[in-house]
């Protein structure tokens, strides 16, 4: 059964040293069979509590004349064994003080605690029999909570600038306690010759390194815990290869290349294609989608996700079914949209519907309605096609979208989509098409028969990217 003495010692201690911080002290004096043994303790600047405590001085060297229990001694005189017991003590001045006698029987150690008591009169003094204050005081510095927050150190995407930026993942909160654990996902890219660095710090006035670790890794997601094991350590599971890596924070942040762009993360290419019209014009407008995707993908390896969009013509005749925008695929691989771009080469044309005006409108609704924020590093969308979109409401000779999609709102929005690029593929030379062509080309425009594959995707952010090492975890930080 617990003692009830101890434990109020416990909780005494252990309230002393959460009140630490690196400009206040606390020591705590015992006095014990064999002497008198001082703690001094202290948070460092990490916030971690350290105790130090000097050898026992022995009740033997502090004796004085005939010994303490000398028959007749004055027990309320200052005489030089009472000073001996306060010089042996060493209280700091404004430290906080705590006494303790853990042997009570003995009538050294508690003429010892009586004079100590009151040279300190507001120190709070505790007897608690056969207590090892090492221990306590251990146990306490084991289990103090946080006094700061720990943190990862990432790299986050600007929404601003689309680069990348050091940034922190937090781990655990100001009272977090030993033992509390975390689960963390991460995009690690190649790293540089130390692999990908996993840096736990802490916040004060800057940022101070608590654990290093780095590891050479595959390009890829991971799921990896992050345990507080005490104050100033923690521990990572779930990442092979992890190995001490003994660098400073100045040499961690100069390791981060100057102008990092997103063309390290992954690219998202929307390929919207009209389907209706003459079969000619279709069938080049898909063989042109395949090419774009067969060589992106070839230039950016594991890089490259794909989403495959379809649209035709508003019939405007109740006896022909109105045509229906298709997304075919979503953020698939560049060989599964390829596989799809040969099956649909292989269907007739969509009905041609309203000669003047395409779903584009009801295309741009379906890609607003599939993004979310924040997503790749470079999001394209790629529209081919000849005919302009349909108005909202009546505008001369193209008739009203009958879903009432206003297509410049639409586009608006994927306008402040962060990292979005337009790219568009005219079958008309730039010169003839509607202009509504060169917003949606406002990346890179190009008409069909002019196509130069490379240069195009250069544009458009999809060339390959350059070689460059990534050295922290890439994460989306709110």
């Amino acid at each position: 059964m617990p003692d009830p003495g101890e434990d109020l010692l416990r909780k005494a201690l252990a309230g002393a040293v959460a009140a630490l911080d690196e400009s206040r002290r606390l020591t705590v004096v015992e006095v014990a069979a064999d002497g008198i043994t001082t703690f001094d303790l202290r948070r460092d600047e990490l916030g971690r509590p350290r105790c130090r405590f000097d050898p026992v001085v022995p009740w033997t060297s502090l004796a004085a004349g005939g010994g303490w229990d000398g028959p007749g001694r004055d027990l309320t005189r200052q005489d030089p064994t009472e000073e001996a017991v306060i010089r042996a003590a060493g209280v700091p001045s404004r430290a906080a003080l705590i006494l303790v006698c853990s042997f009570p029987d003995s009538p050294l150690a508690g003429q010892a605690l009586t004079w100590l008591h009151a040279a300190f009169p507001e120190a709070a003094a505790f007897v608690q029999a056969d207590v090892r204050v090492d221990a306590l005081l251990r146990d306490v510095v084991v289990n103090d909570p946080l006094d700061r927050p720990y943190e990862l150190v990432v790299l986050k995407r600007s929404v601003a600038t689309g680069r990348f930026e050091l940034a922190a993942h937090q781990l655990f909160t100001i009272g977090a306690r030993p033992g509390a654990t975390v689960e963390v996902t991460a995009y690690c890219e190649s790293g540089d010759d130390r692999g990908t660095a996993f840096a736990v710090v802490a916040w004060g006035r800057r940022p101070l390194l608590l654990s290093l670790q780095s590891a050479r890794l595959v390009p890829g997601h991971y799921d990896f815990t992050v345990e507080l094991e005490r104050p100033g350590k923690v521990r990572l599971t779930g990442l092979p290869g992890l190995v001490r890596d003994d660098r400073g924070w100045a040499e961690l942040v100069a390791a981060v290349p100057n102008g990092l762009d997103s063309r390290s993360d992954s690219q998202h290419l929307i390929c919207a294609v009209e389907i209706s019209g003459a079969p000619g014009d279709v069938a080049n407008r898909l063989e042109r989608l395949h090419q774009m995707v067969a060589t992106m993908s070839a230039g950016a390896p594991g890089l490259l996700e794909v989403s495959l969009v379809t649209y035709g013509a508003h019939s405007y005749d109740r006896r022909v079914p109105d045509g229906e925008v298709e997304v075919v695929d979503w953020l698939v691989s560049p060989g599964d949209a390829l596989a799809s771009l040969t099956g649909l080469e292989g269907r007739p044309p969509a009905p041609d519907g309203h000669p003047h005006g395409a779903q584009l409108e009801d295309m741009l609704a379906a890609v607003v309605g599939r993004l979310t924020v924040g997503g790749a590093g470079r999001t394209v969308l790629l529209t081919v096609g000849d005919r302009p979109p349909h108005p909202p409401r009546v505008n001369g000779t193209i008739l009203p979208c009958p879903h009432r999609h206003d297509w410049r709102t639409l586009l608006g929005r994927l306008e402040q989509y962060p990292g979005m690029a337009f790219g568009a593929i005219c079958d008309r030379d730039v010169g003839e098409a509607d202009p509504v062509w060169s917003r949606l080309g406002a990346t890179a425009l190009t008409w069909l028969d002019a196509l130069d594959i490379r240069e195009f995707g250069a544009e458009l952010g999809l060339s390959a990217p350059q070689d460059r090492s990534i050295p922290f975890p890439l994460i989306e930080v709110p």
